[in-house]
């Protein structure tokens, strides 16, 4: 199962959870996202965006076999999904540079759920391909210090992102929506770096993946969704008229997969409607969140 596949499953399954039983941890959701090799009772704790808690783990490269210390999630609540990224259809971790892993050695580099889980047979191939990266040199540091200061995330996340790139093709990933996803987050963290060229080719690229997905007969379920994925990125690339025209066609829509479970398809579709319709408010005000206030947006205050 792709990181893509997990991410849905994953929100539409966690969405679900927090409306009946509130805040999540690592535990609960194991089956659909998996946990990573952390030590138990670690002494320090990072709290981020809120509520969510990271902690630090050392992690093997599965490539060249260095030992790094990465961060890891324990815990975080419903109002992820209340981010502004869910403009862009993109959530936490996602949107997170700590889940961004990359090897102070070889530079291997991977998506934390995705970081360990390299085949065999592919690592020659991987590490011939990886002496050919170039990204900036970590700082040398102290085990200690490394846990309070993990030395891959001196690394801009952006930069990051482009060996993954490099790997997952490797790799042999050709699923458009995982790449549809993939530069959704490219596009999220070039404009946090205030990259703007940089990340509208990287939307322009989801939108013609979302284009594509959208012809085929077999994502009429889906519509509603890649509607709003092609809105959003209109959105963010300028074009708000075109934009309107495709949130306006999917609040018309209902999601539905026939292999989800009928509560995820309801709670996911309501949702969708949900931001659809706060999208429409925000371009007939004549603003948007590509000029966006997030701390309005987060408390709901359009």
């Amino acid at each position: 199962m792709n990181s893509l596949t997990r991410s849905l499953g994953f929100m539409i399954f966690a969405m679900l959870l927090l409306a009946l039983f509130g805040p999540t941890s690592r535990p609960v959701a194991s089956e659909t996202f998996p946990t990573e090799a952390a030590e138990t009772g670690e002494a320090c704790e990072f709290a981020a965006n809120g509520l969510i808690m990271w902690s630090p783990a050392e992690i093997e490269c599965p490539i060249c076999h260095t030992k790094n210390v990465f961060m890891v999630w324990d815990s975080y609540g419903s109002y992820i999904y209340q981010f502004p990224s869910k403009y862009q259809l993109v959530f936490w971790p996602f949107i997170d540079g700590q889940s961004w892993y990359s090897c102070k050695k070889c530079r291997y580099t991977a998506f934390m759920g995705d970081f360990e889980n390299v085949p065999k047979d592919k690592i020659d191939e991987l590490r011939k391909m990886l002496e050919g990266v170039t990204l900036p040199a970590q700082p040398t540091r102290s085990e200690a210090d490394s846990r309070l200061r993990p030395p891959y995330l001196e690394i801009p996340t952006s930069q990051r992102l482009l060996v993954v790139e490099k790997v997952k093709r490797l790799l042999g990933e050709t699923s458009d929506d995982y790449w549809n996803h993939f530069y959704r987050v490219v596009g999220y963290h070039l404009d946090e770096e205030t990259k703007k060229t940089e990340a509208d080719e990287a939307r322009t690229k989801s939108l013609a993946i979302t284009e594509r997905l959208l012809a085929d007969k077999a994502n009429d379920g889906r519509r509603k969704e890649l509607l709003y994925i092609a809105g959003a990125m209109r959105h963010f690339l300028g074009d708000d008229k075109a934009a309107l025209k495709n949130f306006e066609e999917a609040g018309t829509l209902s999601y539905s997969m026939k292999d989800l479970p009928p509560e995820q398809n309801k709670n996911y579709n309501e949702y969708l409607s949900s931001v659809i319709k706060e999208y429409i408010k925000l371009l007939h005000s004549g603003k948007g969140p590509r000029s966006r206030n997030p701390v309005a947006f987060i408390d709901g205050n359009l």
